[in-house]
């Protein structure tokens, strides 16, 4: 696409980006900093020390990065790795991880027992399983349509994914960071490299951090900065960010070394070069956040509601009509009605909204008050024709909300959203209206490669966050018919909780015993997981000596079946959720 006018399937301006966003290789920041570009959604950077290397974020997929390394080591060599810096808890910086070992870099134990520093910011790892493990499944279906991943590569498919190419198909891992960041200003040196870090915490994600190299004044903002406007809310799903403090933090970092810096580098996107060049950058992306959060506050306060706001706002266009601004990959709508969420919640005062329906029992009423599926249909094609695909997608949508069949309403509800992704800056958006449109065609059951939640990173969780995670898949209704109960449990690891199945809800506390608790079993996490699946009863992992009751064996029991491991990841995210993955 490098050499090609952009095509009347894509937007010209996200065209232009794409050709810079994909351009890949191996790419000298300066001295001592080389970048691979083009081989996932993110950057791998490799930061040159006296004796080694130190890797400063490795991607999304093992495969991708062990291609980078490949890659750097075909024209730099091979050299011994003194250390890896990830900037923050999102999955396309930390989950290539274990392509280091394939790379023949170091093996896990040099990572466990602390040889070489594995750094991340302070909560990196709660909020890492929070996003990707907890909300794993439904986060990695979602993604799956955002980055383009259901969609065949081209000029009517993906183009790109805006922070980079594509984010790469395969199965991530999750690091034990062996060095957290804890405070502002912390100096950790490497190999004779000093790296200063500054935490940033509810901005582009909720564990991040920031980087200085003082004898380079070489900067790293992680993801806060980008040749783009970035998401206040990311579609896939993840916790609202924060704009007031990202734009903070940048202010910050500007007057923090803005004196100094030489260059600015990322996880995504390219280099910028120069003092007053930086500082511009910094200043511009800034502006962006600030104003986002100023202009909701603002207008929100005069009465607007967020679909008002999103609408209607007008925004200073010094800021946005940027090229570095522009929203390749964050919608300015959608960071509107984003900041309104995080600091109003979802709530308008519009009293209606406490009375709507879902969306199916919705849709049967309008189509029934307009007269029928086929008059629905009919005005959503005269829509179609006046180019109201906006209205044309939200006609049918009643249709498509309760009835997955009508082939009629399901294919012209996709050529609206075909055109809608054809029209569309944003490569997100793009993506979504392109993966719906393929849903609808197909009926649903859209493949999807993605997870983010294998049951050896499950397996691997620290105690409290693995104990979390089997919290969250009790069926609640089982449970309650099973009865209470009240169980010690002590891991092999050493870790020890106190279980309170009551009232259906399983309660833990963590490095406690209950004093009266009906029994107490010692099993490792991996066979707990195991008999929480129902790969594995009871009876098995006691006759294997794989675990452990005493006290009233029944009491444990009622653990037994109560986990809904049954999670599916081809659920339908536009036509109705097919009965298999629903709740049972």
């Amino acid at each position: 696409m490098q050499d090609k006018k952009a095509p009347d399937s894509v937007n010209p301006s996200l065209w232009r980006h794409a050709q810079l966003a994909n351009y890949g290789g191996l790419f000298k920041v300066t001295d001592h900093i080389y970048q691979v570009r083009g081989q996932d959604l993110s950057n791998l950077t490799i930061i040159e020390t006296n004796t080694g290397i130190v890797l400063y974020d490795v991607e999304y997929s093992p495969k991708a990065l062990a291609r980078s390394i490949a890659l750097y080591e075909q024209h730099r060599g091979k050299k011994p790795l003194r250390g890896v810096i990830i900037s923050h808890s999102h999955a396309d910086h930390f989950g290539g991880v274990n392509g280091i070992f394939d790379a023949g870099l170091a093996k896990p134990e040099d990572f466990k027992s602390g040889k070489i520093p594995l750094i991340a910011p302070e909560g990196f790892l709660e909020e890492a399983v929070a996003e990707n493990v907890s909300a794993g499944n439904i986060m990695a279906r979602r993604a799956g349509y955002q980055y383009g991943n259901v969609l065949q590569p081209g000029e009517r498919g993906i183009i790109t994914g805006a922070l980079g190419p594509a984010l790469a198909n395969d199965k991530s891992g999750l690091p034990i960071p062996n060095k957290s960041i804890t405070k502002d200003g912390e100096k950790v040196t490497i190999d004779g490299v000093d790296f200063v870090f500054y935490l940033a915490p509810a901005s582009e994600a909720p564990s991040e951090m920031v980087m200085y190299i003082p004898q380079w004044k070489a900067l790293s903002m992680a993801e806060d900065v980008n040749h783009l406007q970035h998401n206040i809310y990311t579609l896939r799903g993840a916790q609202t960010r924060d704009a007031k403090v990202w734009a903070k933090y940048i202010g910050d970092a500007v007057a923090r070394w803005g004196g100094d810096v030489q260059v600015q580098f990322g996880p995504h996107t390219w280099p910028v070069w120069g003092n007053q060049n930086v500082v511009e950058y910094l200043k511009n992306q800034r502006d962006v956040y600030q104003s986002l959060y100023d202009t909701t506050l603002r207008y929100a306060n005069y009465g607007y509601r967020p679909d008002d706001i999103a609408e209607h706002a007008q925004l200073p266009k010094a800021v946005f009509n940027q090229w570095d601004n522009r929203p390749y990959y964050g919608n300015t709508r959608n960071n509107l009605k984003s900041t309104y969420v995080r600091n109003l919640g979802w709530y308008d005062g519009n009293a209606a909204e406490l009375a709507r329906y879902p969306d199916a029992e919705r849709g049967k009423r309008y189509v029934e008050a307009m007269g029928g599926e086929q008059k629905v249909i009919d005005a959503a094609l005269a829509s179609f024709k006046k180019g109201d695909y906006r209205f044309t997608v939200d006609l049918l949508n009643n249709i498509v909300a309760y009835n997955g069949s009508n082939k009629d309403a399901n294919y012209l509800m996709a050529d609206a959203m075909e055109q809608l992704g054809y029209q569309e800056e944003n490569a997100l958006y793009r993506n979504w209206y392109l993966g719906a449109a393929v849903e609808l065609r197909k009926g649903g059951n859209v493949p999807n490669q993605l997870s983010t939640a294998s049951p050896e990173v499950i397996a691997a969780l620290p105690p409290e966050l693995f104990i979390n995670y089997l919290g969250m898949l009790v069926d609640q209704i089982k449970a309650e018919k099973a009865g209470n109960a009240t169980i010690n449990l002590k891991l092999t690891s050493g870790a020890k909780f106190a279980l309170d199945l009551h009232n259906g809800v399983f309660n833990r506390v963590p490095d406690f015993q209950a004093p009266k608790a009906d029994a107490t079993l010692e099993i490792s996490q991996a066979d707990l997981l195991a008999f929480a699946s129902g790969k594995s009863s009871l009876d098995e992992l006691e006759s294997a000596g794989k675990a452990k009751i005493t006290g009233d064996k029944a009491a444990v029991g009622k653990l037994n079946g109560i986990f809904a491991l049954d999670l599916k990841n081809n659920m339908n995210l536009v036509l109705p959720l097919q009965p298999e993955n629903r709740v049972k």
